[in-house]
């Protein structure tokens, strides 16, 4: 818990910085002088209440409760109708011709105003709010940290846990059918000796048909040969 406080305060302090840095621009040399005067004479100066109260050689800056006065027309000779503040937002409408004054909507009515008082970028109030609502986001996502990681690790350990099932699956898998591989190469095999057998008995019966026949030729012949012939003389006395 202490560390996660010390990182919402390291966090929040990130984030002031740049509100900040605009007041820090115009207040370091009253807080350098302030501080030097501290550190150099030891004695605690406290800060006038008025720009009255001030002494000579004091910083003095712009207010930003300064009237930025409204017009009827684009000049400055027209009818001053209204003052608008630091910080006031408007919706630009269009430039005088000599782009010294624009004329802006409020909601309600339109009124010129001088165009170097205007400036793109938020100030004043509207960027204080500004900066206070992403603070406030911030604060809110950072209170709901804990309950976000808790969220991710669960939904990370329901994936870890299905992706562990699906290889558990698919090795199982694997194994059956490098079983059943093995089981078709070891029938091949049989086969294969089965058929080389076949083909030997087949070439050993031909030799000994062919074997057999010669044998019976070589019997048959040497018994012609033996067979007494008859006389022919006698066959042609026959008669």
């Amino acid at each position: 818990m202490k560390l996660l406080t010390f990182g919402k305060v390291v966090l929040l302090s990130s984030l002031l910085t740049t509100f900040s840095a605009t007041a820090q621009d115009e207040t370091s040399p009253q807080a350098q002088d302030n501080t030097q005067t501290e550190s150099d004479t030891g004695i605690k100066v406290e800060k006038p209440d008025a720009v009255e109260d001030l002494q000579e050689g004091d910083a003095v800056y712009v207010s930003e409760m300064a009237n930025v006065w409204l017009r009827t027309c684009p000049s400055s000779n027209c009818r001053i109708v209204g003052a608008t503040h630091v910080g006031d937002k408007y919706s630009f409408v269009k430039v005088s011709p000599d782009k010294k004054f624009t004329l802006v909507d409020n909601g309600q009515k339109q009124l010129w105003m001088q165009t170097r008082d205007l400036q793109i970028e938020p100030c004043g109030k509207a960027k204080v709010d500004l900066l206070e609502g992403e603070i406030a986001n911030l604060n809110n996502r950072l209170e709901n940290y804990d309950s976000e990681v808790a969220h991710n690790y669960q939904v990370a350990k329901a994936k870890l846990e299905k992706l562990e099932k699906e290889n558990a699956q698919l090795k199982d898998t694997l194994a059956k059918q490098n079983s059943q591989i093995e089981e078709l190469d070891a029938t091949r095999r049989d086969y294969a000796d089965k058929l080389e057998t076949k083909e030997l008995d087949m070439q050993m019966r031909w030799w000994l048909q062919g074997a057999i026949i010669a044998l019976c030729g070589a019997i048959i012949g040497i018994i012609c040969v033996y067979i007494p012939r008859p006389n022919r003389k006698r066959k042609m006395n026959r008669f």
